[in-house]
């Protein structure tokens, strides 16, 4: 499968260096010394052009010498590199000597962290640069440097980056025509659709941005904690931000001769989202997730991630190519989450008690979390009572220290359109299936029917006109072949008309049902009849 590669954006970095000690600190200072203004300006010829060099210290640092070390003053001083290359890549290099007990000015103790030893810390920022073009750079500008100087500094230095150095931020993006980054941001894109299921996910917090205060989706973004990005694609580990972006001055229309006239989608790894930073060492897994975060997202988009011009944008930095990583693609995870918290509504609200009812209706429609006492004197229940409607209602609801909220905003929202209507509840959609047929639906075979409906999203939308046997709807994408990365739809059919057929239901009835599918990828018409569809 061919699929778009994607390119770097901003970088935060901080590389370890401790093979060859503090010598190569000493030489910077060396270097310093031989520029009278304290600085030095200067460019460098590379494979993609001339790149720009200004080379000073930090008179603010806050590092204290040892009295060992020969610095005549108060201070060891941190070095920085600023470099800018063509088409807006730059490079910010922040050089700091490192080692055991390192003190301030003041004497007070330094909390950095820090693999113990003598050496150096290069806290890297930047943009539009790979991992190994940061590394390139930094020797490349050292060495320039020190050619105009005069000075030898060994070109042995920073060579080996420690594997427990430390990657902060770093964001992979790809550049889309407008109208592909409607389907991220718009109401029913799957920005909403993402968050909407993982609300109330425990473990997580709902940090949704949007900003369409020049144009619909100038800025959306969603922060992904690692337990969510788990939920999402399994074997995914790291907190992420997902984000879809215009520039801070957005074009009024979209034009072929500007490519900042259309938007950037973006996925960030974040140290301040996931809780830590990432070894240097895990940098190639780190890649992996972010490419598969991009290019799964847009998939569930219904965005193609082949490399197409007619669907991504060149820029300076990102251009319409074939990845050559190994990219994992996976299943849409919102029609099977939205199926599992559906199951769970109907398992668990068909049999409630009168109270439990009344606890769920409470806690349904108060918002955001509610104390057990607080339901307790809504609802007209004794504390007591109270608990054992929660233990009643199970798994629909979570009790976190006497704060009482529902599951997820998902199951919120469904229960919140039905406290009024809540007393003939049934399972939806199984029970009107079974009207069919005139069966009550709480036999174990109905069961097997609502497990099938729930594994692919379906509901049944009863007949609104004589004729007409009524509608299965799939709120999920089907193919005509599963090779197509959806499951093949007349296999679905028959998986429906098998347990049917297992509760002891008519055949025929379930084949004078329409289908209509999300998508039925690989043909044109996403709906059909049952009975013109497979063989029954």
């Amino acid at each position: 499968m061919s699929l778009i590669a994607t390119a770097f954006h901003e970088v935060d970095l901080f590389w370890w260096f401790t093979d060859d000690g503090l010598s190569p600190y000493w030489a910077l200072g060396e270097l310093m010394h031989e520029f009278e203004n304290g600085w030095d300006e200067t460019t460098v010829e590379l494979s993609d052009g001339v790149w720009s060099l200004r080379f000073n210290y930090n008179a603010e640092t806050g590092i204290a010498p040892r009295k060992s070390d020969s610095i005549g003053g108060d201070r060891a001083y941190e070095y920085q590199i600023h470099a800018e290359g063509p088409g807006e890549k730059k490079a910010d290099y922040v050089v700091s000597p490192r080692w055991d007990d390192q003190r301030k000015p003041d004497g007070d103790l330094m909390q950095r962290p820090w693999c113990g030893g003598e050496g150096l810390d290069v806290h890297v920022q930047g943009s539009n640069l790979t991992f190994e073009e940061y590394h390139y750079l930094l020797q490349k500008s050292i060495q320039k440097l020190a050619d105009q100087a005069g000075v030898d500094i060994s070109r042995q230095y920073f060579n080996r980056i420690r594997p427990d150095s430390n990657v902060a931020t770093v964001e992979l993006y790809v550049r889309l025509n407008r109208e592909y980054a409607k389907k991220l941001v718009q109401s029913t894109g799957v920005f909403y659709k993402i968050m909407h299921l993982l609300a109330g996910e425990e473990g997580t917090e709902w940090v949704y941005k949007g900003d369409n205060s020049e144009i619909v989706g100038k800025r959306h973004a969603f922060d992904l904690p690692s337990v969510s990005a788990r939920e999402l694609i399994d074997d995914h580990r790291y907190g992420k931000r997902a984000k879809c972006y215009h520039p801070k001055h957005v074009r009024r229309s979209e034009s072929d001769d500007d490519p900042l006239s259309s938007p950037k989608f973006g996925v960030a790894f974040h140290s301040s989202i996931h809780g830590e930073s990432v070894s240097w060492s895990d940098r190639d897994k780190l890649l992996r997730e972010l490419d598969e975060t991009v290019l799964n997202t847009l998939r569930w988009a219904g965005v193609p991630t082949a490399p197409d011009q007619t669907v991504f944008v060149e820029d300076d930095h990102f251009e319409i190519r074939e990845t050559k990583r190994s990219v994992g693609i996976f299943d849409d995870p919102t029609p099977q989450l939205k199926a599992e918290q559906e199951n769970l509504i109907t398992t668990v609200l068909q049999d409630l008690s009168p109270s439990a009812r009344s606890v769920m209706k409470t806690v349904a429609t108060d918002g955001g979390e509610v104390h057990y006492e607080e339901v307790a004197d809504e609802a007209g229940y004794s504390v007591s009572q109270v608990y054992r409607a929660l233990e009643e209602i199970g798994d629909l609801v979570v009790n976190d220290n006497g704060l009482v909220r529902l599951y997820s905003e998902k199951i919120k929202q469904e229960i919140t359109g039905i406290v009024e209507r809540i007393e003939n509840f049934v399972a939806d959609g199984v029970d009107a299936v079974a009207r069919l047929a005139s069966v009550e639906t709480r036999s174990s075979a109905d069961s097997a029917i609502q497990r099938w409906m729930s594994k692919y999203g379906a509901d049944f939308k009863e007949a609104d006109r004589e004729g007409d046997c009524g509608t299965l709807r799939f709120d999920t994408v089907l193919a005509t072949v599963s090779s197509l990365g959806a499951p093949d739809y007349q296999e679905v059919l028959e998986e429906g008309l098998s347990a049917w057929m297992d509760a002891g239901r008519d055949p025929a009835a379930f084949a004078q049902l329409r289908f209509e599918a999300e998508e039925i990828l690989g043909q044109q018409r996403d709906d059909g009849f049952v009975g013109r569809t497979i063989t029954w």
